[in-house]
């Protein structure tokens, strides 16, 4: 299931799911009954103790959804969880930390390989679908980063690997805008620095687990990135080199911390999936340049940066 938070003429934000052909967005407040509007999907998570059983009876039962239906054409898509308590982005493929470390020169960390790092991203900056972007003050080093981000279903604290899973609502596309020059002259390139706090966009929607369990084993997903700058392929790659898996990386996370329901977990840069391992071979973004990220089962986030 595809669940996305939108928006629909004066209404919105609301809490929706796509009906099995795409085409169209069904409005859970509707479909639930819900006594109060849903307005996006980290609620859903937060209301609901296991939201995608609950949705999907609530549609098996339906006698009509033609109610609580509008054209998916016809709504502006928003982040599907606009307020997550945390945004966690981690580091898991170590194709881009080797190319990004050649190219800047640190090189690979060694504590890379000892522990799934990450850090923590601004939760006061979340985008979604189409939105435009502006360069921070003075940036010439403005990047896309290509990632797939895990929602968190279910809440929890040190969790063991073997039952990470469980507590994972579904992915999304994210793309974790980045300064780089900001970036590097603080602490390198593995986050932690003032680079890449004003904005991290998510979307269209959250694919739920079960639509990529076929290309899940032992704890790594291989799905097919690609990326564009305006009409240009700047990413072709797979996820098919994670040194951590996402339970080792969750694990991690949790361990003596709680996570809880629309929590996001970014996975980290794929291979290739950024600017700034090959600026040799592409400038850095311009104004009005409009990024696609598209990922194999996920769908595709589009953003823009903006001219002003």
């Amino acid at each position: 299931m595809k669940f996305l938070t939108y928006q629909y003429k004066m209404f919105g934000p609301r809490a929706g799911v796509l009906t099995s052909d795409g085409s169209q967005i069904v409005d859970l407040s509707a479909l639930l009954e819900a006594k109060a509007p849903i307005p996006d999907i980290g609620e859903l998570l937060w209301r609901y103790e296991d939201p995608k059983n609950v949705v999907a009876r609530a549609l098996a039962e339906r006698n009509s959804l033609e109610s609580c239906t509008i054209p998916l054409k016809d709504a502006q898509l928003c982040a599907p969880v606009l307020h997550p308590s945390t945004i966690r982005d981690g580091s898991v493929f170590e194709r881009h930390v080797v190319n990004a470390g050649n190219h800047n020169g640190v090189g690979t960390p060694a504590n890379w390989y000892k522990w799934p790092t990450f850090y923590f991203q601004n939760t006061n900056t979340v985008l979604g679908p189409d939105a435009a972007v502006t360069r921070r003050a003075g940036s010439t080093t403005l990047d896309y980063e290509a990632e797939i981000a895990l929602v968190i279903g279910k809440g929890g604290r040190s969790i063991p690997g073997d039952q990470v899973l469980n507590h994972i609502f579904g992915l999304t596309i994210y793309n974790d805008w980045s300064d780089r020059e900001r970036c590097t002259a603080e602490v390198g390139f593995i986050g932690l620095h003032k680079g890449k706090d004003f904005a991290n966009a998510f979307g269209p929607y959250i694919v739920t687990m079960d639509e990529v369990m076929d290309h899940y084993q032992e704890g790594r997903l291989t799905l097919k990135v690609d990326a564009w700058v305006n009409d240009v392929h700047t990413t072709d790659s797979l996820t098919d080199d994670a040194y951590w898996t996402i339970p080792q990386l969750v694990e991690y996370i949790s361990q003596d911390a709680d996570i809880v329901p629309g929590d996001i977990i970014g996975l980290g840069t794929v291979g290739t999936g950024c600017i700034y391992e090959r600026p040799d071979q592409f400038p850095y973004l311009q104004d009005g340049d409009v990024v696609t990220i598209t990922i194999e089962k996920l769908g595709t986030l589009r953003g823009y940066v903006s001219k002003i």
